[in-house]
């Protein structure tokens, strides 16, 4: 559903290494949908960081802007991961259909490890918007 009142900024990074064009789309229209303003970062190819699938990924980073709460954002993403295939146990094989990660919501940085890995950091050199200073 459109939102009106438009609060917050977050930045996203999606993922894929299994059927990686075909989940990057189906996010990518769900997101559009969902906050029609996003902003998108070009897809990059990235290797794998400490997984057993050797597999690249496609990764692409974005801004949104949401009148929603973080854990409204949060389970939004999860669902459409879970729309798109991801299970505790396509993780443990290393099969990523859709990861989806929010790393920013507003000024607050969720996840500041993930913020200093090499896909992240290359899915923002690919972007027409800032990548978090403070990591």
């Amino acid at each position: 559903m459109p939102e009106t009142n438009i609060s917050h900024t977050c930045l996203l990074c999606m993922g894929s290494n299994l059927d990686a064009r075909l989940h990057l789309k189906n996010a990518e229209e769900s997101l559009q949908r969902l906050f029609p303003g996003i902003e998108w970062g070009e897809i990059v190819e990235t290797q794998p960081e400490r997984m057993s699938n050797p597999q690249p990924f496609l990764n692409r980073a974005a801004r949104i802007h949401t009148s929603l709460a973080m854990t409204e954002v949060r389970n939004l993403l999860k669902e459409i991961e879970q729309t798109n295939g991801r299970t505790p146990q396509s993780k443990e094989e290393g099969r990523i259909p859709l990861d989806i990660d929010l790393l920013t919501y507003d000024q607050q940085v969720l996840k500041p490890l993930d913020l200093k890995k090499e896909y992240v950091r290359r899915a923002f050199l690919h972007a027409s918007f800032t990548y978090p200073s403070r990591v």
